[in-house]
């Protein structure tokens, strides 16, 4: 008892000292940080030295070193790295010597330095990664790649295959870079991924397709040589997506799972992408070999609503004249719905379903009676329900009967305060007050929308709440913008035609309307729905030239970028005009996108044009 009462009592002195103590260490530390972020190099090194001599911790000795190496003063840094290196025989110190002879230019001592840290190294993994990584900071690829085949022959199994290959990349040897991977990847197939994520850097910098070519010739290589590593094969399929082929992608997938027997949900995966980039013939492709194919796959069920949704897409985006026989496709949705049955699994295809009969066939009726046969079933959740019901208001909407959307659509989100589906229906219920002329309750709405946690319905409000203040607030009449919102009605209902009547009746009525630049913006929209891409490009053209101070000029140009872009295959103009968006409209919100993108048809990164993703990264001591 006695001796705990002393201990108590020693304790009482010592313990507030000891946190006294760290809590100056740590304000030396940020002190000395911040000098060295400013380069205030001579006030860095005296704190770092100071930190190092009371808590002997590594680090705090690398950045008193460097401080005094971006100083010049090379005597003093020698002598304290040679006295640390005769204490603590670390290697890295050693590193840090030599590079501080090649700083001073004396190749001879560096090269010297250097060799010994690589002809003594221990046997010890960790050690040896340390020193690679190390070697990789200073920049010194040849000495890192000295260092992991030095490992190689010192440590027994150890091959340090991806350690390798990421100095190959810097070195821009990607022949022996693959090597290292598909090595890596023969040791274990798992590895797969990982080697496919890291190309996938590498290659955003390959501006002349070289890497490209070189990644698939030693895959072919290796395919050929290890016929039975499946691995190599997923990487074949991978580097033809990356390239776009995906026919070939599709070939090679159907190929190895007649092989394997295994890849049914890289096939159908794959068909639901190819889908989404409107490849749909080459999506039908694989989903029928699926249908097809024996033993049968697991998932039959989504493989053939995956088939009829992507025959409606396909249906939906294309011209008029070429859309397949409309039965041919009911039909279609039939037979695959009265085989598995409505039912929560089926739920979004039979949304899809009522769609399509209202929307494309004007067959209303039975699209309500689709929608209602499915609430029958009771193993919907709350979310596919309320999706179905959000279908049926919709219809309502396409059939006029709009009083009646209005009090499903108030259902829903009461349904569904909680989540986002509750907003997504609210800025449905505030666009058709706007469509009933009740535009000033319609703002009321759509203001209370803008703080959104779902960025697209924040924009979507904000864009509609201007739009009724620039051409309401200040107008003496409301009909303007009472048959705007018409024309708008129109567009939803899928009625082009009126809906390009009614903006023309603006026009005719009040010529030099405030509206008219949102009005050729509407024409544009219907003529890009029309798959009329010459008519849509003149519309945004005549915006940009008319209407440059307005706030749909930004708009029309970017929306003429991507329609060069994507469906009129001139990537040059489409660059051209995304460059125009960052020099004239800085403040536009297509300003982030309309960059990447440009950067991306230009076929680089500015700054780093000229260097590997690992080039680009800040030196670190550490």
């Amino acid at each position: 008892m006695k001796y705990l009462i002393i201990i108590i009592f020693l304790l009482s002195f010592i313990l507030p000292s000891a946190g006294q103590q760290i809590n100056e260490t740590q304000s030396k530390a940020q002190l000395a940080s911040s000098y060295y972020r400013g380069k205030e190099y001579q006030k860095s090194a005296e704190l770092y030295l100071e930190l190092h001599s009371s808590t002997k911790m590594a680090h705090y000795f690398d950045y008193y070193i460097n401080s005094l190496i971006f100083l010049k003063e090379y005597k003093t840094a020698e002598k304290a790295l040679k006295k640390e290196i005769r204490k603590t025989k670390n290697n890295n110190l050693e590193i840090t010597l030599g590079y501080m002879y090649k700083e001073m230019g004396d190749l001879e001592k560096s090269k010297e330095t250097y060799d010994h840290v690589i002809k003594n190294l221990k046997k010890s993994k960790g050690v040896i990664v340390s020193v690679g990584n190390n070697f990789h900071n200073r920049r010194e690829f040849e000495y890192a790649e000295k260092t992991y085949l030095r490992g190689r022959e010192i440590l027994e199994g150890e091959m340090f295959h991806s350690n390798l290959a990421s100095v190959y990349a810097y070195l821009r040897n990607y022949n022996k870079m693959m090597t290292e991977y598909l090595a890596l990847v023969k040791t274990d197939e798992k590895n797969v991924n990982i080697v496919q994520s890291r190309l996938n850097s590498i290659l955003r910098y390959d501006f002349d397709n070289s890497l490209r070519i070189t990644i698939k010739q030693e895959v072919i290589k290796s395919i050929q040589a290890n016929p039975e590593i499946i691995a190599f094969n997923r990487l074949l399929i991978w580097m033809f997506i990356i390239e776009k082929n995906y026919e070939q992608a599709l070939i090679n997938s159907i190929a190895l799972d007649r092989r394997t027997k295994t890849e049914e949900n890289n096939i159908l995966n794959f068909a639901k992408g190819a889908s989404k980039t409107k490849l749909y013939n080459v999506a039908l492709t694989g989903l029928e070999y699926l249908i097809e194919r024996k033993p049968e796959v697991l998932n039959i069920e989504n493989v053939k609503q995956e088939i009829v949704t992507t025959e409606y897409l396909r249906y939906i985006n294309s011209p008029i004249e070429k859309r397949i026989n409309n039965q041919l496709l009911i039909d279609k949705f039939e037979s695959t719905l009265n085989e598995i049955g409505y039912k929560a699994a089926t739920s979004n295809l039979i949304k899809i379903y009522a769609h399509f009969l209202s929307f494309y066939l004007d067959q209303s009726e039975e699209a309500i009676k689709v929608i209602e046969r499915a609430l029958l079933s009771r193993d919907l959740n709350n979310l596919q329900r309320s999706t179905l019901r959000i279908e049926m208001a919709d219809i309502h909407v396409y059939n006029n009967q709009l009083w009646e959307a209005t009090f499903q659509y108030a259902q829903i989100i009461d349904a569904n305060r909680e989540n986002q589906l509750g907003d997504e229906v609210k800025l449905k219920k505030a666009k058709l007050g706007y469509y009933l002329g009740d535009v000033i309750w319609a703002r009321g709405m759509l203001d209370g929308l803008k703080a959104s946690t779902s960025k697209l319905i924040a924009n979507d409000a904000m864009e509609l709440s201007l739009l009724i203040s620039a051409n309401y607030d200040l107008d003496t009449i409301s009909e303007p913008i009472e048959l705007f919102a018409k024309g708008d009605l129109f567009i939803f209902q899928n009625k082009d035609s009126l809906a390009f009547a009614t903006f023309d009746s603006i026009t005719v009525k009040y010529p030099n309307h405030s509206l008219s630049d949102k009005i050729l913006l509407r024409k544009a929209q219907i003529c890009e729905m029309r798959f009329d891409f010459e008519s849509t490009a003149a519309f945004y053209e005549t915006i940009i030239k008319t209407y440059s101070y307005s706030t749909s000029a930004d708009d029309a140009m970017y929306k003429l970028a991507m329609l060069y872009e994507n469906e009129l295959n001139n990537t040059d103009k489409a660059q051209e005009l995304y460059k125009q968006i960052l020099l004239d409209y800085p403040g536009s919100i297509y300003v982030s996108d309309a960059r990447n993108r440009y950067r991306n048809l230009r076929g680089d990164y500015q700054e780093n044009q000229e260097k590997t993703p690992y080039e680009s990264q800040e030196f670190n001591l550490n």
